[in-house]
């Protein structure tokens, strides 16, 4: 007689404060067992050809990407559709295609275009929750390592055009693109399945983090307050945007909740 392991989650790690995360999840995924891969694999050639229609015509709505504490990298830039649980509605209008086979994936909160342009290298940092995937589709890869290429910890992949690689992004990762010609890649973050009850909340939390990031980018004194108010703040502030995703769902805009997990 065999025994299922049930595996416990562990603690939410906010990145609120300098601390770095510690716990137990690996620096990247095996995609065969997330539930977006196939779906993305699948709708590669139609998401692709509309992300590049886009981009020839309109690359310069694709801005810079916002990093936070005044650090610049005017080579990433950004687009998102959504951004845990909230919906960009004028930006899902440009992408049709990539809105409809995003709201398919299980657990998905967050969807962005992302482009890496040429000889641009990203200043390693950290993602602002242990408890989600990030998933990222190559839709245009102008090499291969050791050119251009993604690294969390010390271990290092590149994309490939028409799949995908996820990785934790809690964990400190770093990325860039050597070569003559623009990256560009579907970033997808889902939800980790134990966390699903909760995800809203935890969703309201990580907006208020990086809400509160923004207030120290643009006021670099507050960066200076003892670690304890940032902790102060940061539940009362995540109640807030939990009541603006609330707002979304009871009155129809954005994703449709993602399916119940047992």
């Amino acid at each position: 007689m065999s025994l299922a392991v049930q595996r416990f989650p562990e603690d939410v790690f906010y990145y609120i404060t300098p601390e770095w995360y510690k716990g137990s999840e690996p620096y990247f995924y095996d995609v065969e067992t997330l539930p977006g891969t196939k779906i993305l694999r699948e709708n590669y050639e139609a998401i692709r050809k509309e992300v590049l229609a886009f981009y020839e015509a309109h690359g310069s709505e694709i801005r810079a990407n916002f990093t936070p504490y005044a650090y610049e990298e005017k080579g990433w830039r950004t687009i998102n559709l959504y951004s845990y649980f909230l919906r960009y509605e004028e930006n899902c209008k440009k992408f049709p295609v990539v809105d409809a086979v995003v709201r398919q994936i299980p657990g998905m909160c967050l969807a962005q275009i992302a482009v890496l342009e040429p000889h641009t290298r990203i200043k390693a940092h950290f993602g602002d929750t242990n408890v989600i995937v990030r998933s990222h589709l190559g839709l245009l890869v102008p090499g291969d390592l050791p050119d251009i290429g993604i690294q969390v910890g010390r271990q290092r992949q590149c994309w490939k055009e028409g799949d995908v690689l996820a990785l934790q992004i809690a964990r400190r990762h770093y990325a860039w693109n050597g070569t003559d010609k623009h990256r560009i890649v579907l970033v997808v973050d889902t939800f980790r399945p134990e966390y699903m009850d909760r995800r809203f909340a935890i969703a309201g939390n990580v907006l208020a983090a990086i809400a509160m990031k923004w207030v120290a980018t643009k006021f670099p004194i507050t960066k200076k307050v003892p670690r304890w108010v940032p902790r102060l703040v940061h539940k009362p502030l995540g109640l807030l945007f939990r009541t603006q995703l609330w707002v979304q769902r009871t009155f129809g805009v954005g994703p449709p909740p993602p399916p119940h997990h047992a």
